[in-house]
């Protein structure tokens, strides 16, 4: 069996190693193996420092999570797997002979073309497209929340504590704010939150801060926040906590070859 031979249909095999596939996702430590066991070249060395930067962008060109493109198992089966695209550049990590392997005969077994441009070429064209689909998100993304910050402050308008004797509001922290929309408990998360409901004027004049417990807390005005988490703030909450716990789930990878 070859360093080049494709079982056609099933497995891709790289130096008498088959190299397990999950959808579009392919096992880095089956590559590993396949590239001779190299130390401190296992994939979770490279996913935390040269594979950083490439796997977020791989994320961002196909608008999933880090916990989308790369997981990591313990156990008989485990092992990291990673997107097909982030298996290219790993492969290139770990030799040049590997890298055009990969560059071929990964992308004809993914995408289901045979490619008959240079490795080089078809590199940069992988590069440009996500550059341009990376660009595209931020644009994209930047227009979101202009329009979302216009209808907050719009919604805010409507909420503002009238100035009228014996009119009164009860504030909310952050935390409770964040707890109240069912979001996962996060270190710091409440502070994040509570940042954001600042710099869109939520937090309660003439009361910068309430004691609780040993400790001072911001106080927020719950009709505001309520209307600034409903205008796209909530979303945003969302994203947040779904890419930290995606980054607590990378440093599991140091446990799994």
């Amino acid at each position: 069996m070859t360093k080049h031979e494709i079982i056609t249909g099933s497995e891709l095999v790289y130096g008498g190693v088959a190299i397990r596939e999950k959808g579009e996702m392919l096992s880095l430590t089956d590559m590993w193996k396949a590239a001779g066991s190299t130390e401190n070249k296992e994939p979770y060395n490279w996913a935390r420092f040269e594979g950083r930067a490439f796997i977020d962008a791989v994320a961002v060109s196909q608008n999933l999570s880090e916990a989308q493109v790369l997981t990591s198992k313990r156990g008989k089966n485990g092992g990291t797997f990673a997107h097909w695209q982030i298996g290219i550049a790993y492969a290139k990590y770990l030799s040049h002979d590997f890298h055009m392997w990969g560059n071929q005969a990964i992308r004809e077994k993914m995408e289901g073309v045979v490619q008959h441009l240079p490795a080089d070429v078809l590199e940069q064209i992988v590069r440009t497209n996500g550059i341009a689909r990376m660009l595209s998100g931020k644009v994209t993304a930047i227009e979101g929340q202009i329009a979302t910050m216009a209808t907050a402050v719009t919604a805010i308008a409507t909420v503002v504590q009238p100035s009228s004797p014996g009119v009164y509001v009860e504030g909310k922290t952050s935390g409770q704010i964040w707890s109240s929309h069912n979001l996962p408990p996060l270190k710091n998360a409440p502070r994040w939150l509570g940042n954001r409901l600042a710099e869109m004027g939520c937090q309660i004049e003439h009361c910068r801060t309430a004691q609780l417990g040993m400790r001072g807390a911001r106080m927020f005005d719950p009709d505001k926040a309520s209307a600034c988490m409903k205008n796209g703030l909530l979303h945003k909450a969302k994203v947040y906590a779904s890419e930290r716990m995606g980054q607590s789930k990378l440093k599991l990878i140091g446990g799994a070859k």
